[in-house]
C-alpha cells in the first residue's frame, strides 16, 4: 500500500524503513502473543492448590455464596 497508494499515509519518508518497521512491530506481536498463549497453557496445567496447613480453612465455597435477593 505504501508503494502502491502513497497518499493514504502521509508523513512516511523513507519506503524501506517503513517496511522493515512493520516487519518489526508484527514480529514482537507475534512474539508477545504466542508467549501469553504459552504462559495461559502453563499456568492452566501447572495448578496446585495446596489445602494442607492452616490456610485451607479460609477457602470460600462456590455453592455457600449468598445471592442477596438476586434471581440467580
Amino acid at each position: 500500500m505504501i508503494s502502491s497508494q502513497p497518499f493514504f499515509i502521509s508523513g512516511i519518508a523513507d519506503e524501506a524503513e517503513a517496511r522493515a518497521s512493520a516487519f518489526g512491530a508484527t514480529g514482537m506481536f507475534l512474539f508477545t502473543f504466542l508467549g501469553s498463549l504459552g504462559g495461559i497453557w502453563y499456568d492452566a496445567n501447572h495448578k496446585s492448590e495446596d489445602l494442607d496447613g492452616e490456610e485451607s480453612e479460609y477457602h470460600l465455597q462456590s455453592d455457600a455464596v449468598p445471592t442477596y435477593g438476586t434471581s440467580s
